[in-house]
Parts: structure tokens; sequence; C-alpha cells
């Protein structure tokens, strides 16, 4: 008990007022008031019906957002981009967005999951020998022209659409791929870090010249790095064991080695330092931890020493990197995603002193970041604060009960 620094019930009830707050945020923010709606880039959209959908805003006000993705931005070959969006959302989050705003349109049976050539694309990323996924094809559904190594986000959001689809040969190939991407970067866990990109042919990238470094690794000593990459796993690697016993009747021999995985990830994870928390990219290890919290409470609730890291992690990411981050509208700051780790935007913090943040607002021209507007970053927090509301619902319901 003594390593809680809420109580659970506190914190619950906080986290909803957080996710309520945010949505009502993100509904001020669609045109014509703000960019959501108005602003010719999917990356408005993406996210954002995520979180609208975790937050519990009307669906009616989600579907308009699909409605727009597919009256304005399906193009001819499938994906969703406008021509003028700059190649950083349009091309290197090709695969990723339309991934993430496609679930959002199964749960809500939107037609836009239901146009043949939305999902015959999409699932051309899915490489076929490794079940993982690439960012980007190139431009000819009837040409393919993969990018020469595959990564976690992509393969997650592929695994988590697929399995939602049914599609489960895909969503376990998914799965498979992570089983086998923790394989081969198990001695490299040992010493403390996580070599994050695999070839096609399944080879891990450890050539990491200098500047490569925040997108190839991460470790558990630097506090400012991609650490989404275990927090996406986790998160995936979880729902396929609980979709494959509670949807498709496999049995716990069948499906336990996905969560073994994961429960592999969360004892890395363990290991990282308070500050880490402190960074936005910290998020999706929230979405991972509710996850953990959730399905172990569902089948394994006599595991008290995961259950007590999924909290502690869960707990940690809702106060730190949530809570503690929200600004008084309801919205998180934009942020300046490094590209290279020797860039001086390495040193923004994205913490508020008396409800501001000292980083620039807008991008900046020249920067090799990614410039990730505060409607994007509120949408992807709300929706995976909602895994850590979920997840809390269930552990703090098992203790009471």
């Amino acid at each position: 008990m003594n390593w809680r620094i809420t109580d659970p019930q506190h914190l619950l009830q906080a986290v909803r007022v957080a996710l309520r707050q945010g949505g009502e945020y993100l509904v001020g923010r669609m045109a014509p008031d703000g960019p959501i709606l108005r602003e010719r880039c999917v990356s408005y959209i993406h996210k954002v019906s995520w979180g609208m959908w975790s937050a519990g805003v009307d669906h009616a006000v989600i579907r308009r957002l699909l409605d727009w993705a597919l009256s304005e931005a399906l193009r001819d070959n499938g994906d969703f981009f406008f021509p003028d969006e700059p190649p950083e959302y349009k091309d290197y989050q090709r695969a990723y967005r339309p991934l993430n705003f496609c679930r959002v349109a199964v749960w809500l049976d939107h037609p836009l999951i239901h146009e043949p050539r939305v999902l015959q694309r999409l699932l051309q990323y899915q490489h076929d020998l490794s079940g993982g996924c690439f960012h980007y094809i190139g431009e000819d559904p009837d040409n393919p022209q993969p990018a020469p190594s595959i990564g976690v986000l992509n393969t997650a959001f592929m695994g988590f659409l697929t399995a939602d689809l049914e599609l489960r040969d895909r969503a376990r190939a998914a799965g498979d791929w992570f089983l086998r991407w923790i394989e081969a970067n198990r001695d490299a866990m040992s010493a403390g870090q996580i070599y994050t990109q695999v070839t096609a042919d399944g080879q891990l990238i450890t050539d990491v010249p200098p500047g490569e470094r925040i997108t190839k690794i991460v470790d558990t000593q630097h506090p400012k790095q991609e650490f989404w990459q275990i927090g996406a796993s986790m998160a995936y690697l979880t729902y396929l064991y609980d979709v494959m016993q509670s949807r498709w009747d496999c049995s716990e021999t069948d499906a336990r080695p996905y969560l073994d995985g994961a429960l592999e990830l969360l004892a890395f994870e363990s290991q990282m330092p308070l500050d880490t928390y402190l960074w936005p990219s910290k998020c999706k290890v929230g979405w991972g931890a509710g996850e953990l919290l959730r399905v172990l409470t569902k089948y394994q609730p006599g595991d008290a020493a995961n259950l007590d890291l999924a909290y502690r992690i869960a707990e940690r990411v809702a106060v730190f990197t949530f809570m503690d981050n929200q600004l008084p509208s309801g919205s998180w700051s934009c942020m300046h995603y490094p590209m290279d780790e020797r860039i001086a935007e390495m040193a923004f913090s994205y913490k508020p002193l008396k409800d501001t943040v000292c980083v620039p607002s807008q991008a900046i021209p020249g920067s090799n970041t990614i410039f990730l507007p505060p409607e994007e970053i509120t949408g992807e927090f709300l929706g995976e604060m909602k895994a850590i509301e979920q997840g809390l619902t269930a552990w703090i319901a098992a203790n009471l009960s």
C-alpha cells in the first residue's frame, strides 16, 4: 500500500472529471470556432474522434468527423490525406491516422468502414509474411512500395483494427510480430534498453547513428524518449489476450503468450524513473497499464504482483502525464515532437506552471520536429486515459467485492 500516491477512488473520480473537461474542449474546437473540420489536415480528426468517443461526446458529433474524412480527405487510392499537407503528416503518418479513426468507425458502424477501397487499402499496409505494419507503401495500390522498416505504432493499431473487425488471422499475425520483436530484444532488455524498429525480414535494427536514437531505442534512463513504444505494445498484446478468450473462445494456453509478452514489457516499464512520466510521450504507457489492470483483474485476480505494477504505472501516468499537465481549458499543450535527440527543442518542458506552458504555440520554421496541435494531443490523451478509467473501475470493484 505504501507505494500508492493517491487514494484509488479519488483517482478514479478525478480521471472522470478530466475526461469530461477534455471532451468539452474538443467539442468547442470544432468549426467555425476552431480548426476541427475547418483545417485541411487529417491530424485534426484522427485522435480527436478517439478522444471524443472516450469522453462520452454525443455520437452524432463524432460521426460528423468521420463524414468529413469520407467526403473530404479520402483519395482515389483509398488513403486519407490532403495533397497540401506536409510530408510529416501526409506520408510519415499515412497508415497511422486512418488506422486510428477507422477503429472509431467500426464502433459506430459508420459508412466509412464499409467503403471497399478504404479497408482494401488499409490491409495492404500489413506485411503478409511478418504481420507487422508499414507506415507508408507508396501511392499505387497496384504497385506497393513498402518502407524499409516496420515499427510498433502502426502494427499495434493494425492489430486493434483487425481484432475489432474480427479478422482473426490478421490480428494474431500482428500479435505474433510483437512476440518475435520482444524475443529479439530480450538481451537488450536485460541491459535496460529496447530497439524499436525491425526490417521486413524480421531483423532488429541495432545500427543507431547519432540523431536517430530517439526513434530507434527506448531505455530506462533518459527522461525524454518515445515511451509510447512500450505502451502501445502492452496495450495491444493485452487486448488480444482478452478478445481471444472473451470473443473467440480460445484456450488460456493459446492466448497466454500474448499476455506474457505484455507482462515482460510491464516489468521493463517498471524500471523507469519518475521524471520520465513528465514527458508527453509517456501517454500510451497509460493505455497499456490501464488495459493490463482491467484484464488482469478479469482473468488473473490472484496475480497481486503484476496488478500492483499495473496500478502503480497507470496511476503515475494519470497523475503526472495527464492530469498534472491538463490546462484550465480542459486541453493539453501542443507538442513539438522531436525527430532528433540532439536538437534544442528537446529542452522544452510541457509541465504547466501556474497554468501556463513555456513552448511556442505554433510550428517552428525549420525545426526537426513534428508539430502536434493541442486538439490532437487532447484527443489522444483522452483515449488513453479512458483505458486507465476502465482499469481502475474494474480493479476497484474487484477489491470492494
